[in-house]
């Protein structure tokens, strides 16, 4: 077992998040300096705390009581900060989603959320009506934007209502153990589970990575990933907010050429990234990049980044990569680089209030060196997955230990390795086989831009190695035809890897598809490959 830095922290019996994050700037103070670029507006503090007191005594006018849940499903938006601390500032329970999902999708989550309102957008109106056709939840929809469609029963202009509330919001007195929050887990490898988190975890969560990579009031936070990504929500918003830092939101989809704007325009001293983006941004032409000597720090989770696309981001822009890892379950980043102190490849190292232990199928701990399943201990965890009683009793185990599923070694240094999902690992020819470590294999190889690799069953029920891979530039430009390219991608593997690990085939795409979130979609490979 490795234990981080242990520390006592404020916890105060009654605590309400939506107040911790938010109002601690007017009292320091804060109030006219700049809290949130969005499109060509920028909001004060005092303009977010307005924002939010009025929804918050909307949330109110239309019902919302303690404990009761919100749902958020829009794009990217002050309305969409306002609504996450209003939320909680009434006592409401936050939560959130993708804003690509199909109709069918929202009403699984509506019927596993039941929320007593759901905000949404132009965006994602109409398929949230779909999908809540004949449901029960929500009571009401809330409609953000400045201009809206014609409205049915129910459904309620959420600037109209805005216009028409108080500017001062009562803070419900919460407890610091009284539900706050849900993170969905599991989006991409099924359907998405609910883990409730107290007010007193958000505090944890913060004050852990506080110690790590504390934001000033100066810095300018640039986040890639959205907000529905809880990575992207607390790196990239509630703990800048905490710390009187600026944040940027961008409603667009993220791509390269408007990332490379938003750094010209507001020069970020923070980007929150994706491995997925920091390649795009690597392979946008040299005449096309901005300057990222603005940047300080270079933070990236999400996906495994791997050493040779770490140091090609240092060696082109010049910022160092800052990986991290941490999970819906435990609330917190346990593993994580530290500045000046990064092991590219690696997922860093212990955070504090953290500990973590590597076992095997036993449950007995491995030796330094040795793969073993990942279980993180943390105040910030949750307890259960909600209505999934087996699966909370799988993960949630005795002495609050949670069982992450993800396979890690740890060195000598006590850095930590990524190995693979527990649930991925394949037997061939039987042994045990990381897709992961094939995946890695390849990625270094210069012919590919992107590739995923999985375990796949064939006609017989038999478990073959699979790669779905997207040629580089060069290789499409080239005359190598996609047959020669698979041997000579096979012939790549057959140097670096034991021959039961060389694909059994190979399938070329001209992308791979992706979550919300810019992680690779497995979930929706394995569906086209069967």
């Amino acid at each position: 077992m490795v234990k981080g830095e242990q520390f006592d922290i404020p916890l105060p019996e009654r605590l309400n998040l939506g107040s911790y994050y938010l109002d601690v700037n007017l009292e320091l103070g804060r109030g006219e300096k700049t809290a949130i670029h969005h499109k060509d507006r920028a909001y004060s503090f005092r303009d977010l705390w307005l924002l939010t007191n009025r929804l918050g005594n909307v949330l109110k006018q239309l019902g919302v009581e303690a404990e009761n849940r919100v749902l958020l499903i829009l794009e990217d938006s002050p309305e969409w900060v306002a609504a996450w601390l209003a939320t909680m500032k009434v006592g409401g329970v936050g939560t959130h989603v993708y804003t690509y999902l199909k109709p069918h999708d929202y009403r699984y989550i509506l019927d596993l959320v039941r929320p007593k309102v759901v905000v949404v957008d132009k965006v994602t109106l109409d398929r949230v009506r779909e999908g809540a056709t004949g449901c029960r939840y929500p009571k009401a929809l809330l409609v953000a934007g400045e201009t809206v469609p014609k409205l049915r029963r129910g459904e309620f202009s959420l600037r109209e209502l805005m216009a028409g509330a108080a500017d001062r919001l009562e803070v419900e007195p919460t407890h610091r153990d009284d539900p706050a929050f849900w993170n969905f887990s599991g989006g991409t490898t099924g359907k998405p589970k609910g883990v409730p988190h107290m007010h007193r975890d958000g505090v944890v969560a913060y004050e852990s990575f506080n110690h790590i990579l504390s934001y000033g009031s100066d810095d300018i936070v640039l986040s890639v990933p959205k907000l529905f990504f809880h990575y992207s929500r607390d790196l990239g918003l509630l703990f800048p907010l905490r710390n009187g830092a600026t944040i940027v939101l961008l409603d667009e989809r993220t791509t390269a050429p408007l990332i490379f704007d938003l750094i010209r325009t507001y020069r970020p001293t923070v980007l929150i990234n994706v491995p997925t983006m920091m390649r795009a941004m690597i392979q946008t032409p040299e005449q096309e990049r901005a300057d990222l000597s603005c940047v300080r720090h270079s933070m990236s989770s999400g996906e495994l980044l791997s050493a040779p696309l770490n140091h090609e981001w240092v060696r082109t822009f010049g910022s160092e990569v800052v990986n991290r890892f941490g999970s819906a379950e435990s609330g917190i980043g346990y593993l994580c680089n530290r500045p000046g102190a990064v092991r590219p490849g690696s997922s860093g190292t212990i955070t504090p209030l953290s500990e973590v232990r590597l076992v095997d199928e036993e449950g007995i701990e491995v030796a330094t060196g040795q793969p073993g399943v990942l279980h993180v201990r943390s105040d910030a965890a949750g307890l259960y997955y909600v209505r999934e009683h087996e699966k909370s009793r799988a993960t949630f185990l005795g002495d609050e230990w949670v069982n992450t599923g993800d396979v890690f070694r740890q060195d000598e240094d006590g850095y930590f390795w990524y190995v693979g999902r527990a649930d991925d690992m394949v037997k061939v020819s039987g042994v045990w086989v990381s897709p992961l470590e094939i995946e890695k294999t390849l990625q270094e190889c210069p012919h590919l831009k992107e590739c995923a690799v999985l375990g796949i069953k064939d006609a017989d029920g038999l478990i073959k190695i699979r790669a779905f891979v997207v040629p580089g530039d060069g290789a499409r430009a080239g005359a190598t035809g996609r047959s020669e390219l698979e041997q000579l991608l096979k012939g790549y593997c057959r140097e670096r890897l034991a021959p039961h690990k060389i694909p059994k085939a190979m399938e070329f795409l001209d992308e791979l598809p992706k979550t919300g979130q810019g992680k690779i979609d497995r979930r929706l490979l394995r569906e086209q490959a069967r």
